[in-house]
């Protein structure tokens, strides 16, 4: 995915910090605060995921232990 050539004794810490942050996030987007050249803050991150055309299985999602099946939780 990425290469790791050690380049990174430029980068200051801050851009260490994003780098990271953006491979962690994987796919989505991010809106930066940019100051003096150096991003200061990551103002929102939104982790998207494409919708395929395949097939898939859905997971059937468990009723809560104690919860009557027909009482509307509020």
């Amino acid at each position: 995915m990425h290469r790791d050539t050690g380049n990174t004794k430029n980068l200051s810490h801050r851009e260490k910090q994003l780098i990271i942050f953006i491979r962690q996030l994987g796919w989505g987007e991010i809106r930066i605060r940019v100051e003096n050249g150096q991003p200061v803050l990551i103002y929102e991150a939104i982790k998207t995921f494409r919708l395929e055309d395949d097939p898939v299985s859905v997971p059937v999602r468990k009723k809560p232990k104690g919860i009557p099946a027909n009482r509307v939780l509020t």
